[in-house]
């Protein structure tokens, strides 16, 4: 009975078991799992591990794995194992984030301070930008002077090098590198200032080539020069008479060309009209511009001319007086003659003759006469009235004395006349001698004229001129070989130059160009004591020789 009470009990086990999902199952489950002592108590006839349960030759049937908690755990800890594998494979090293960390707060802290610098960096970089601006200002105020100066034309190379300088400030201050900037157009205002220090010998040259243009009558070429001085000095007074006068020049060169014509008429007809025309068209151009040379050259060539024609005109008179035997015109005419050139001997020594020949005129009037050409100082007449006394009466002693004193009056007066003629010899030393002798012998007499005075005091001024010191400038092209020469004395030779500041005493000068392949030029200079401005003269050789092109038509 036993027996059959507990089969129906396993049937029923293993029915249960069956069943799947039902809480007997996992009862039973359970009880495989954990079999403790007290599940046989509850339950002793259901021991799963009782082989008696199972028909011999059957297989025991196991739970899904995952079915036991045990399994599920050890899957769990392995997947939370590869995870952290995973973790420590993919995500960075600490210390990598910690660099990266920094370098990003170190970004972030330049961002920072560039976006907000302090007041104090903020006022500097503003006055340094004021700085630049205020420089820049000035920079353009020179660069506008220049170009209306034509720095173009005169230092093109020296203007674009510190335009470049301005331009490389203006880079630094689109940069904000203001600094830079300033140190940029600084040097390009230097570097234009500079520019302003070869205006004087630019000036300078500009006037004596313009100078030299009126020499030449080159009345284009003057303006050109002239022109360019006032543009790059408006104010130029030099430059403003020489301009005026180079506008003029053509009008007096028209004049020059009538009057040589004139000239070249009396040579053919001898009449003094001719030159008298002459003489009146050069005092004309004389007025328009009185410091033409050649204006004045050829008005003292006519003067001389003029008086020659005048005075040979009074002795033709006064001859043909005395031969007619006319006394009274013949004294009068040969007067007129010793007017005109006072203390010829030609003439004095005919109206001599003419006294001597008067029989009509007494001694009395002829020694009135005499004392009377001694007190107006016309020595050679007054001489020539003593002689003819003495030549009456030998015994006249008053008449003796009177030749004596006339006589040397009279040569003291032409000897005086003759070195006051050419002032500029005083800077020889024989004709300074010569100067200074008279000039004591001068200041000697005790009675001295209106005339004497006059003589005396030029004499002075004449030899005080010559002691002073003449500033020249020697313009050439540092091509010609140039040379200099004074009267009398050696050359000095000075090579090629550009420009030569000499101290001269006054005189005569003779300077020499020479240039290989070039003609050779020839100058001779006046040098006169004219204030404290130097006298500039160009010496160039710029007409070069032909000497292949003169032989084949000379060949031909």
């Amino acid at each position: 009975m036993k027996q059959q009470d507990e089969k129906p009990q396993s049937l029923v086990s293993s029915k249960r078991s069956t069943v799947p999902g039902s809480n007997e199952d996992l009862a039973d489950i359970a009880a495989v799992d954990f079999d403790t002592p007290d599940s046989a108590a509850v339950n002793p006839g259901a021991n799963v591990n009782n082989q008696a349960d199972f028909p011999a030759g059957s297989k025991q049937r196991t739970a899904p794995w995952w079915y036991s908690q045990f399994n599920l755990m050890f899957a769990t800890f392995g997947l939370l194992a590869v995870a952290a594998l995973l973790f420590v494979m993919l995500v960075p090293s600490p210390e990598i984030n910690e660099q990266a960390i920094r370098q990003a707060a170190q970004v972030n802290t330049e961002l920072e301070i560039s976006d907000s610098e302090t007041p104090w960096v903020q006022s500097q970089r503003a006055e340094t930008r004021s700085d630049s601006q205020s420089i820049l200002q000035n920079l353009l105020t020179n660069k506008k002077k220049l170009e209306n100066k034509g720095v173009l034309v005169w230092a093109p190379e020296r203007y674009q090098q510190a335009l470049d300088m301005a331009a490389q400030g203006d880079e630094f201050y689109k940069q904000q590198n203001f600094e830079s900037a300033i140190a940029a157009y600084q040097s390009s205002s230097d570097k234009m200032e500079s520019l302003y220090q070869f205006l004087p010998n630019l000036i300078a040259t500009q006037l004596a080539e313009g100078e030299a243009a009126i020499r030449a009558g080159k009345a284009s070429l003057a303006e050109q020069k002239f022109n360019a001085v006032m543009k790059l000095d408006s104010g130029n007074l030099a430059a403003s008479l020489g301009l005026n006068r180079a506008m003029k020049l053509n009008e007096v060169l028209a004049l020059i060309r009538g009057a040589d014509g004139d000239e070249s008429d009396f040579l053919k007809s001898g009449n003094i009209e001719d030159l008298l025309a002459s003489e009146q068209k050069l005092e004309e151009a004389k007025a328009i511009d009185g410091l033409f040379k050649l204006t004045n050259q050829s008005l003292q060539r006519v003067h001389l001319a003029i008086v020659d024609k005048r005075f040979n005109l009074a002795m033709t008179d006064a001859y043909q007086a005395l031969f007619a035997y006319q006394y009274g015109a013949a004294r009068k005419a040969f007067a007129e003659a010793l007017r005109i050139k006072p203390g010829d001997s030609s003439a004095a020594s005919a109206l001599q003759q003419s006294l001597a020949a008067d029989k009509t005129t007494s001694m009395k009037s002829l020694l009135a006469n005499a004392r009377a050409f001694e007190k107006s100082e016309e020595w050679a007449s007054a001489k020539s009235n003593y002689q003819t006394v003495l030549q009456r009466d030998s015994s006249q002693v008053g008449a003796k004395l009177g030749v004596i004193r006339s006589g040397a009056r009279q040569q003291l007066d032409e000897q005086i006349r003759l070195v006051l003629g050419d002032t500029l010899a005083f800077s020889r030393d024989q004709k300074n001698n010569q100067a200074s002798s008279l000039l004591a012998d001068a200041r000697a007499i005790k009675t001295k004229g209106t005339l004497l005075s006059q003589q005396i005091a030029q004499l002075e001024t004449a030899l005080a001129l010559a002691d002073r010191s003449v500033k020249i400038s020697l313009l050439s092209d540092n091509f010609t070989d140039v040379s200099l020469q004074r009267t009398g004395s050696r050359a000095i030779k000075f090579g090629s130059f550009v420009k030569k500041n000499l101290s001269l005493k006054p005189g005569r000068y003779v300077v020499t160009g020479v240039r290989l392949g070039y003609r050779d030029v020839r100058t001779q200079i006046e040098l006169h004591v004219q204030g404290e401005a130097a006298q500039s003269f160009t010496i160039v050789c710029d007409e070069p020789l032909r000497t292949s092109a003169v032989i084949s038509s000379d060949r031909g």
